[in-house]
């Protein structure tokens, strides 16, 4: 009875594989990057998404991205850019902004504090129908950590 407990559990892992991205949400629809591979200076671009679903979950209702764009030369971040928008918002679904924003340089290596740098996100969607109050608000957020080599790290949740 243990044997087959363990082959049912192996054969339910072989069967639903981990993500290939560097995403740590589970529902992180889109992840999408430009630019040079990691070299000791370059520029890269990443996009990282949180997809909304419907009650039932099988419609996506919105997309929230956010895209963070940087330069490093080796150990420092020499310029960045953050940028926040929304895609595939069903008409039931308003979006409302960004509630909340944060990020700051931090130190990754070398005793040098500006060789990564932290972003987060966070946006306000409510699903409302004609004259009825609205009935679900939700508060999709992304975080992405960057550093001075080209990689990067990325979480979404609600």
């Amino acid at each position: 009875m243990k044997r087959a407990f363990a082959l049912a559990l192996l054969a339910g892992a072989l069967i639903v594989p981990a993500p290939a991205w560097a995403v740590e949400g589970a529902d992180a629809t889109e992840v999408t990057v430009s630019g040079d591979a990691s070299y000791a200076s370059g520029c890269k671009t990443v996009d990282v998404a949180r997809a909304g679903w419907d009650i039932f979950h099988l419609d996506v209702v919105y997309k929230f991205h956010q895209r963070k764009s940087w330069c490093w030369n080796y150990p420092r971040i020499t310029w960045r850019y953050v940028s926040v928008y929304v895609t595939d918002v069903d008409p039931n679904m308003e979006y409302r902004g960004v509630v909340h924003a944060a990020g700051n340089y931090y130190t990754w290596c070398c005793s040098n504090r500006y060789s990564g740098h932290y972003s987060m996100r966070q946006g306000k969607f409510e699903n409302c129908i004609l004259w009825f109050p609205c009935t679900r608000t939700e508060y999709p957020w992304v975080k992405i950590w960057v550093r001075a080599n080209g990689t990067w790290k990325a979480d979404t949740g609600l």
